[in-house]
């Protein structure tokens, strides 16, 4: 089905195919969806109030566009009164500070904003009361400041255009905070932390032109300035995807997979006219086909915590087993009536003026893009540093479509850590890898990083492009001993072939090869094959490195990175 995705009714059932099979999970009172997996920092209330809420928006649009599905439309009215209703024994329960309930606020808000005839006019009148008392109560408590003011933003647009009690203050204030978390070119950091990822899309992008579409009427001004950065925008995201469909594997909440696109269905419904409906449409439909050929639900369809495959290792606290579906975010276009010039385009390829070396200055990213791969090269997150394997997502020299990134089991080996695109200092036993740097520059086809892995150890790195890969400089003042290893992209293991000639390995696999090479020839070219389940991509990797084993002192040292695809 996905490898059609030519018209509206190929998305819409693409839609229903991925949400079908919850239906038998609904619990009785249908307030609730009730799936197995492992365990998230808040309770069985809000996980299964999670799974419930999120298939919402894909949900919405479908029936914003016209989409009936008698299943869904009798489910969900009766859940929502269920939910709320505190005398029910599926009421979602009352919320506190930090709620994740918060979150699955914001599909309950935008579908009651933009259906009420299938969400709010069913409902009786006490329903009604409930529901509206219960979604103010996100007024009442205190939230993460970050991407989360946008939920009671979404709330209260709702609440206010169903008549019912909503607070203006808060309304007010939180949009001056979003309004405040805009750096440039249409990027926003995330609230408090200064990292820059997937939720200047997904959340930051997505929300804004939401809102932009609730408050036209009102407010032009606020509305034209959303649609402006999403144009802005779109020239500096368009180069995280290649031509192949794969967007970049980089920071949190890989979980979403689909939702990588969601910006660009974005664009199509509420007519962002950087790009054209086939490039928005070949966009989309290529990431979508990407996932669609992944291992990403299990044997009964439903989707599972992972990327390529079903992984908890990669997992953050907050992913349970409903997370997933945010996914459906990517739905959007289905808003779009039949006869919208988006439906009625053909998909062309991948742009190839986006090829070549670009630099995205608010995000601290150098991109090197080769049509069949995106490698972005970073300084290291900062900010905060919780939620889980930030170091991994954040912190690596490079990130790529074609190579995803490892997670690691522990530190006490190579294979357990599976370092990947990291320099890593073993010692007394442990392997210490860069947090962050010190001090960092990004260049035009460079990038400079100062940074310490551990007391006694600091590190200079320079990295610099080439036509097929990238070359790493590093200058290290050490007081203890240590071995480093130098490590490159990440390979599958199975069916891998490993020749090492000279100063150099080199790894195949398929049509794939990824090979390191030590310039300053006081290094041993080896490979490892990693743990089970650290990389985001494969089930099991190898990764080819130059292993270095010195002593106390100060060093410099220098190693090629390469990476090629056949033919190419």
């Amino acid at each position: 089905m996905a490898s059609a995705l030519r018209t509206k009714k190929d998305y819409q059932q693409l839609l229903l195919s991925l949400l079908g099979p919850l239906k038998s999970r609904f619990s009785d009172g249908c307030a609730r969806i009730r799936l197995y997996g492992g365990g998230v920092t808040y309770d069985r209330d809000a996980i299964e109030m999670e799974a419930f809420a999120r298939p919402l928006w894909g949900l919405v649009p479908y029936w914003m566009g016209g989409g009936r599905d008698s299943g869904f439309e009798d489910i969900y009215p009766r859940g929502l009164a269920a939910g709320t209703d505190p005398d029910n024994p599926e009421y979602w329960g009352n919320t506190s500070d930090f709620d994740q309930r918060f979150v699955e606020m914001a599909p309950i808000a935008f579908g009651l904003f933009a259906v009420p005839g299938i969400l709010w006019e069913p409902l009786g009148s006490s329903a009604k009361d409930n529901l509206a008392s219960w979604l103010y109560t996100i007024n009442n408590h205190e939230m993460s400041r970050c991407n989360w003011y946008y939920f009671r933003i979404l709330v209260n647009l709702a609440l206010r255009k169903l008549g019912k009690p909503y607070s203006e203050e808060r309304l007010s204030s939180d949009l001056a905070f979003i309004e405040s978390c805009y750096l440039d070119d249409g990027w926003y950091k995330d609230g408090q932390s200064e990292r820059t990822d997937y939720y200047s899309v997904f959340a930051m992008q997505f929300y804004g032109l939401i809102c932009a579409w609730m408050l036209e009427d009102e407010d032009e001004a606020y509305a034209e300035r959303m649609r402006k950065r999403a144009s802005a925008f779109c020239s500096s995201f368009i180069l995280w995807f290649d031509a192949e469909g794969r967007a970049l594997p980089y920071g949190r909440s890989l979980i979403y997979r689909m939702a990588q696109s969601s910006f660009w269905s974005a664009c199509a419904l509420f007519h962002i006219d950087a790009f054209t409906p086939s490039t928005l449409k070949g966009l989309i439909g290529r990431n979508i086909r990407y996932w669609m050929d992944q291992d990403i639900a299990d044997a009964d369809g439903i989707l599972s915590v992972g990327y390529c495959y079903p992984n908890l290792t990669m997992a953050e606290r907050y992913n349970a087993p409903g997370s997933p579906y945010w996914c459906c975010k990517v739905f959007a276009l289905l808003a779009l009536p039949e006869d919208d010039p988006f439906w009625q385009a053909e998909e062309i390829p991948y742009p190839a003026e986006s090829l070549g070396v670009h630099r995205i200055e608010p995000a601290r990213m150098l991109i090197q893009h080769r049509g069949w791969d995106v490698s972005a090269y970073v300084p290291g997150m900062l900010g905060m540093r919780s939620l889980g394997h930030f170091t991994e997502k954040y912190d690596k020299f490079v990130y790529s479509t074609a190579f995803p990134f490892s997670v690691s089991h522990t530190t006490e080996t190579f294979m357990e850590a599976a370092p990947d695109n990291m320099l890593s200092f073993e010692i007394a036993g442990n392997l210490y890898v860069r947090r962050g740097s010190i001090e960092y520059s990004v260049g035009q086809d460079s990038m400079f990083s100062h940074w310490s892995p551990c007391p006694g150890v600091d590190v200079r790195t320079t990295i610099t492009l080439a036509d097929d890969g990238h070359i790493r400089e590093h200058e290290i003042e050490s007081s203890v001993g240590f071995i480093a290893y130098d490590a490159g992209y990440s390979i599958p293991a199975d069916g891998c072939l490993e020749t090492i000639e000279g100063e150099a390995v080199s790894l195949s696999c398929g049509s794939y090869v990824s090979g390191a090479e030590s310039l300053s020839g006081n290094g041993s070219p080896v490979s490892y094959k990693a743990d089970p389940n650290t990389s985001l991509a494969a089930r099991n990797t190898t990764i080819p490195c130059i292993r270095y084993e010195l002593g106390p002192g100060r060093y410099r040292i220098s190693d090629r990175f390469r990476t090629g695809k056949a033919g190419i």
